[in-house]
């Protein structure tokens, strides 16, 4: 539990983090694009950089997985049973 804690603060402090973990597809993969298309309704390079950063801190934290992680463009991300227990929490 205590884990999950510092999980969950650190994903409070950054409104980022907790905007595209909330927004991450519950059982489909996806790419950083699709998912720019969903937070902010439009594709632009700087929504693109914040949330790829974003996903890799997640992926740190053990909240999302890349499932094609040799891949270097066209990355498809996946929640993982962590992540979807810490939007619990925060929920």
């Amino acid at each position: 539990m205590k884990d999950e804690l510092i999980i969950v603060s650190k994903i409070k402090r950054a409104k980022n983090r907790l905007r595209v973990l909330k927004s991450i597809p519950a059982d489909n993969p996806f790419l950083p694009s699709e998912l720019v298309k969903i937070l902010y309704g439009k594709s632009s390079s700087t929504y693109f950089t914040i949330t790829s950063r974003a996903l890799g801190e997640l992926n740190k934290l053990k909240l999302v997985k890349i499932l094609n992680d040799k891949e270097r463009v066209g990355r498809l991300y996946k929640i993982t049973k962590k992540g979807k227990e810490i939007i619990k929490i925060l929920k």
